[in-house]
């Protein structure tokens, strides 16, 4: 760490926690795969995390607040899902619920980056240990240079989506302005005699 500190890595603000310092993490709650509609409906409301995001809809929640879901189970744990609201856990998510140390926005883009699945055990069934994972060591910037980094990825993220959404209607009318100055650039008027 102080090789890091010499090199200007670290902030003055910055210390090196280990994760379960700052964030309490839970396994979710078994829920009968019939009691989850695919759809959202009047009465199935909820969004119910899985192991890999929002698995579909429930009638009742078990998590409230700003949380985030890290899937524990199978090839895809440690996937990072975010939700501030009322939601249902299974228990192939880990609930994380941030301390006022550590922002749940900035959390969000720091669990992704790690790769969690690096951590997971080996064997048939692949899986992320609450235990293992609270003793990651983590960077932890000030609560104000955490906000501010989370604003910055949460606009770039925010930029992508809209690409994304925006790019088939971009593409959409460049074709629409090619074809248009096409027909005016190969269409001659015939001279007349």
């Amino acid at each position: 760490m102080q090789r890091e500190r010499e090199r200007g890595l670290l902030s003055n603000f910055s210390r090196v926690v280990v994760l379960g310092e700052v964030v309490e993490m839970k396994a979710g709650v078994h829920i009968s795969a019939g009691d989850i509609s695919p759809l959202r409906t009047d009465e199935h409301s909820f969004p119910c995390f899985g192991g890999n995001g929002i698995r579909g809809y429930v009638a009742q929640a078990n998590c409230s607040g700003r949380n985030l879901f890290i899937g524990r189970q199978g090839a895809l744990c440690g996937n990072v899902s975010y939700f501030d609201g009322q939601c249902y856990a299974t228990e192939h998510a880990v609930v994380t619920k941030c301390s006022d140390a550590l922002l749940p926005r900035f959390a969000f883009h720091l669990l992704t980056a790690m790769d969690l699945n690096q951590y997971k055990s080996s064997g048939a069934q692949p899986g992320l240990a609450v235990g293992k994972l609270n003793m990651i060591q983590i960077t932890l910037p000030a609560v104000e240079e955490q906000k501010k980094i989370a604003e910055t990825l949460d606009g770039f993220d925010a930029l992508i989506s809209d690409i994304s959404q925006g790019l088939p209607a971009e593409i959409e009318a460049r074709r629409k302005q090619y074809a248009y100055y096409r027909d005016k650039l190969i269409t001659f008027k015939e001279k007349t005699a």
